[in-house]
């Protein structure tokens, strides 16, 4: 149910926008793919973010309250975008976790462990370490993996370091996955995996930040904003400033080069697919436009008539200024890495190279702490580096949190009475029982192999994006024309946004095509034929949602048949009152007292009270009772 005032104010709302930032780090775009985003971004964007988030302003309801009010048949998507969300959440908080633990470790130990003899970025330090080699056959594929053998002479930095960086096998058959994270010595003789306790611990900041509500966690977050924008603009500051100007600036203007090929030439459609796709896949992931999110923002926003035509245009701003600062952070960094190392064709690498079937984690994981190593920066810009992104993450998984246990409690508080006063108690065990299951579920990320289920689940979610976004626009379009704002806004954007929907359903679907026989990959490893039949049933989950939640509507609604069909497509005729427990004093039954001794009269000469012209001399048989034993009449 809706506030009685704003949650988030419009600077907090500005703050808290920058959290779609954190995929910028892993989803890396430069020269025209960077400008198709921004070109997407104002065309493609726009008027989604200001239906939804104006629809949930002004109705004070979350994505499941609003169509089930104007349009029950659509619950279902409403349904299906938090399934969605839940899902992408059970797959960022480990990235998230390891993030942390990037910082932990730039903290406690010295940028040199970070020089292992299996990144690489390192030139420098394996002239006289030893590895052991691995090698053997699984289902006719050559396997290799190196590690460090008994007798080989490892400092126990190094020792340390093979322990708690991530190191992925060449091969899905033989998967080492995530790392053993051990800070002592008793806990790695333990053989204790710090990574389940690091996400438990996660889950439980998140718990905490929103289990009082909006209001409490809109101030959380709102400092957590700035905090995060300042750690990287240190970062920045000192790559900038301390780097060699010359490298930092020639990766600089290679990383941004506008390549117009594609463009000039039509014939070459292939490359110009490829470059759009880039762009779009960023913001499309990042961007929360077309989920549960934007219409909570808006409704913690609040009903105001300024909050709701200025507060979707802030969360496009912002991001439009924060979406390529942790790129322009990384940039000299990278660009001196490139200089001393070496390496040529790095864009070519699969540190750089992202595509949408997944993403590409390499460069925070691997070229960047071999930046730092190499580069002998200070260990503080490492901790606020990785720190800042770890925020970033944080961020969303609160967002996220926020608007999954918003959209339960308005359905749980408007369909049982008893709940209604006791909101703050269902909001945090709402957020309790989710927490739990994220938190179980998110252990299978833990173990060795739980990097390929990140890259599985985000393969995918995404898979069959367009059928979501086509019924999503076109059913906020029908609420929106509904609504008594202006006609003219009205048409013009409802053209503009289905428009939009229907490009961005299109990319979606190109997408699909392309991809549709081609088995999932990462590394140039094919998934086994199990792993894609996983993949297509987490791809239909959501989707069992929306006929679900539809006959889940139908059924509770009591009717004909004819009443439910209109109810299924009009929703509730007559809008419920909501008082926040305070119910207005009965309207009079007659004219205000002082009417009688004033001018009562109006323009046209007609009276404003009728009873004024009533005499009381004047007899109305009208006026007896209805009882004939106690009334006398003159007929």
């Amino acid at each position: 149910m809706g506030e009685t005032f704003a949650q988030w104010n419009l600077l907090q709302l500005s703050f808290i926008a920058v959290f779609p930032a954190y995929l910028a780090y892993i989803r890396i775009v430069n020269g025209m793919a960077l400008v198709s985003l921004y070109v997407y971004l104002f065309v493609l964007c726009m008027p989604a973010m200001l239906i939804q988030m104006k629809l949930g302003g002004y109705n004070q309801k979350g994505i499941v309250g609003l169509l089930s009010q104007h349009l029950p048949i659509s619950k279902g998507v409403g349904v299906a975008l938090l399934v969605d969300l839940f899902l992408t959440c059970l797959y960022v908080a480990p990235l998230v976790c390891h993030f942390g633990m990037y910082a932990i470790i730039s903290m406690i130990e010295q940028p040199y462990v970070w020089s292992s003899c299996d990144n690489e970025w390192n030139t420098l330090n394996c002239a006289d370490i030893h590895t052991k080699v691995v090698t053997g056959t699984d289902n006719g594929n050559t396997y290799e993996f190196k590690g460090v053998g008994q007798n080989s002479k490892t400092t126990p930095e190094l020792e340390f370091y093979h322990n708690a960086y991530l190191q992925l096998s060449s091969s899905v058959s033989n998967i080492t996955g995530f790392p053993i994270w051990t800070f002592t010595s008793q806990l790695q003789n333990v053989g204790i995996s710090l990574l389940p306790v690091t996400l438990a611990v996660l889950w439980i900041l998140v718990f905490l930040f929103t289990a009082f509500g909006a209001r409490v966690s809109g101030w959380i977050l709102f400092i957590l904003g700035p905090t995060f924008v300042g750690m990287l603009l240190a970062v920045l500051g000192y790559g900038y400033s301390n780097l060699e100007s010359e490298h930092s600036n020639s990766f600089l203007l290679r990383f941004y080069n506008l390549d117009f090929k594609g463009f000039l030439q039509p014939v070459d459609t292939r490359v110009l697919v490829n470059t759009v796709s880039e762009g779009f896949d960023l913001l499309m992931n990042s961007l929360p436009v077309w989920t549960a999110i934007p219409v909570t923002m808006g409704k913690f926003t609040g009903k105001g008539k300024i909050s709701r035509n200025l507060g979707w245009l802030l969360v496009i701003i912002t991001y439009a200024l924060v979406i390529q600062i942790p790129q322009l952070a990384m940039v000299p960094y990278i660009g001196n890495l490139l200089a001393k190392s070496q390496v040529k064709n790095v864009l070519k690498d699969d540190a750089f190279n992202v595509t949408s079937r997944g993403m590409s984690i390499e460069l925070v994981f691997n070229a960047m702490p071999a930046a730092f190593a190499e580069l002998d920066v200070p260990p503080v810009y490492a901790m606020l580096f990785f720190l800042s992104i770890f925020i970033c993450g944080f961020m969303f998984l609160c967002v996220a949190m926020l608007t999954i246990v918003d959209n339960i409690v308005d359905s749980l508080t408007s369909r049982f009475a008893r709940l209604f006063d006791r909101k703050h108690c269902c909001t945090f065990v709402t957020t309790f029982f989710l927490m739990v299951a994220l938190m179980c579920l998110g252990l299978l990320m833990t173990t060795r192999a739980g990097f390929y289920y990140i890259i599985l689940l985000d393969q995918s979610i995404t898979r069959m994006r367009f059928i979501t976004v086509f019924i999503l626009a076109v059913s906020v379009i029908i609420v929106y024309v509904k609504h008594t704002f202006s006609i003219v806004e009205r048409i013009l954007i409802s053209i503009w946004c289905i428009l939009a929907a229907t490009a961005t359903a299109g990319f979606w679907l190109y997408s699909f095509i392309m991809y549709l026989g081609s088995p999932m990959k990462y590394a140039g490893e094919e998934y086994s034929k199990v792993f894609d039949l996983v993949s297509w049933i987490i791809s239909a989950v959501p989707y069992i949602a929306i006929p679900a939640a539809a006959m889940h509507s139908c059924g509770l609604y009591e009717g004909t048949c004819k009443e439910r069909m209109q109810y299924m497509f009009c929703g509730n005729q007559e809008e419920p009152r909501d008082y926040q427990g305070y119910y207005p004093a009965p309207e009079p039954s007659a004219p205000p007292a002082y009417s009688y001794n004033t001018n009562s009269y109006g323009r046209n000469g007609s009276s404003l009270y009728p009873m004024d012209d009533i005499h009381k001399n004047v007899y109305d048989p009208e006026m007896e009772p209805l009882d004939t034993r106690l009334r006398s009449s003159r007929i």
